[in-house]
């Protein structure tokens, strides 16, 4: 890795300390800022890159070495990191933003003659890293992933209002990885971290990411559906889901759900489930989830097969 040296006084004697790595962070917004903040306090040199001259100047007066994408030729560090935006405009996502920064970063590389790790933190559909990322730079550099350059996504799951502390105090931590070199290297800046890490395949990395957001959506938007229908009637929604908080084991039981048992059956949840549906539709409430998932989980059985863990299989009472 990069020799990196900073003298400082302990106890009034200098000391020699060697940087554990040189990381580049491109793209400058709240995922990336943090990022490169995080990392550089547990001894690594940090490189932000971003097209915004503004935001290179204040990283700068903070401490930061920084600069403006495009002047930026020579590579001199052991990883990158790409956070750049990858927005969806109508029903399509833009991959221009991090293509163009590959593309830059691959000219770079071109030149490079040691080992070097791309990370992906920017969020991409499944298959990106691998069919696009890794063309981009192999067509652009001329290197070959594994042997020149490393490649991996690494999920970022930050929340904007506490980027910096989300950051500094992970929950988890998951590397998708090329090989097995490239997920190592990433490992060791992730160490220092008091926090499980795990590795995995570029694509289920992928996946983990939209799978982590979606279901978030999806709880959010089933609760207002559930709100609107309460507020209609005069009952006190924040009662009832501070209730089911704490009585409901799919939020209480982080693993419930998750085991591949096929759909929901037995002698609860599908007549409850229809019943409940019925209710809105006799009151005049739209449950568009709720009779999203009757109808989904009788397709699962036929695609699955029968729920085998249960006593009572209920679903062949059920219609939508």
């Amino acid at each position: 890795m990069h020799k990196d040296w900073r003298v400082y006084n302990n106890n009034g004697r200098k000391v020699e300390e060697k940087k554990i790595m040189r990381v580049a962070v491109v793209g400058a917004g709240f995922v990336g800022e943090a990022t490169g903040r995080g990392i550089g306090k547990h001894n690594n040199h940090i490189v932000f890159l971003d097209t915004d001259a503004e935001k290179v100047k204040k990283l700068q007066e903070a401490g930061f070495e920084a600069h403006v994408a495009s002047e930026y030729n020579e590579i001199n560090t052991d990883v990158t990191m790409f956070s750049v935006p990858t927005p969806t405009k109508g029903k399509n996502i833009r991959l221009e933003y991090l293509e163009g920064a590959l593309t830059a970063f691959a000219e770079r590389l071109k030149n490079h003659d040691k080992y070097h790790v791309a990370v992906i933190r920017s969020t991409v559909p499944p298959g990106t890293t691998r069919d696009i990322v890794l063309p981009i730079i192999e067509k652009v550099s001329g290197k070959k992933a594994g042997k020149d350059f490393g490649l991996v996504m690494q999920p970022e799951y930050l929340r904007e209002v506490t980027a910096a502390e989300d950051f500094e105090r992970p929950w988890f931590v998951l590397i998708g990885e090329f090989d097995k070199r490239s997920g190592e290297v990433i490992e060791k800046i992730y160490r220092p971290f008091d926090s499980p890490i795990e590795h995995c395949s570029l694509e289920e990395a992928e996946m983990q990411k939209y799978v982590h957001n979606v279901y978030n959506a999806v709880k959010i938007a089933f609760f207002n559906e559930i709100r609107v229908a309460m507020e209609g009637k005069g009952l006190d929604a924040e009662k009832v889901f501070l209730a089911t908080a704490q009585s409901c084991e799919g939020i209480w039981n982080p693993i419930y759900g998750l085991r591949n048992f096929g759909p929901f059956d037995g002698s609860c949840l599908p007549k409850d489930t229809r019943a409940l549906l019925e209710w809105s539709e006799k009151e005049g409430f739209q449950f568009g989830i709720l009779k999203s998932v009757v109808k989904e989980n009788l397709r699962h059985e036929k695609i699955l097969g029968k729920n085998k863990t249960v006593r009572v299989n209920y679903l062949s009472n059920i219609e939508v």
